[in-house]
C-alpha cells in the first residue's frame, strides 16, 4: 500500500465529487460526515466551521479517513487514511468559496449555500490531512 494519491484518481480529490470523511469520537467510536474536499498536492483539505463535532474529534485524535467515489463509477474510488497534520484558519473564507465555486456554482459560500447572516459568526477551519495509506480502484 502507498501514501501517494495516483494521478490516476487525483480527479476524484479535486471535485466537484461528494467525500465521506470519518472522524473517531471521544468514545472511540467513528463518525461519518459528507464534505467537500480539494488537494493541494499533499494534504487532503477539508473546511469545516469551528466548534462543530469534527474539529472536536479531530484535535482529540487526529487520524482520519476519506472516501470518495466516482458517481459515474462506482467500481472506481479513493480511500485516504491519514491525519490531520495541521489545522489551519480560513478567516477570508478563500478556500471555503473555492469549495463552494466547485461543488454548487456559486462565488460565496455565506449567502450562495449557507445563510448569510452566518458570515462573520462561524470560524472557518481547513483540516490538512496528510495521506498515510492511500487505496485506489481499480489500481
Amino acid at each position: 500500500m502507498s501514501s501517494k494519491v495516483p494521478a490516476s484518481h487525483v480527479d476524484l480529490l479535486t471535485g466537484p465529487y461528494f467525500a465521506v470523511l470519518t472522524t473517531v469520537a471521544p468514545s472511540g467510536q467513528p463518525e461519518n460526515t459528507v464534505v467537500w474536499c480539494s488537494w493541494d498536492g499533499e494534504h487532503v483539505l477539508v473546511n469545516t466551521a469551528d466548534g462543530r463535532r469534527k474539529p472536536a474529534n479531530v484535535r482529540n485524535n487526529p487520524k482520519v479517513a476519506l472516501t470518495v467515489i466516482d458517481p459515474q463509477d462506482p467500481f472506481r474510488w479513493i480511500d485516504v487514511r491519514g491525519e490531520v497534520a495541521e489545522i489551519v484558519p480560513d478567516p477570508e473564507y478563500a478556500n471555503i468559496n473555492a469549495h463552494a465555486k466547485l461543488y454548487a456554482g456559486v462565488d460565496e459560500y455565506y449567502g450562495g449555500v449557507s445563510p448569510i447572516e452566518l458570515k462573520g459568526k462561524e470560524d472557518r477551519i481547513i483540516f490538512k490531512i496528510r495521506p498515510d495509506r492511500v487505496l485506489a480502484f481499480p489500481g
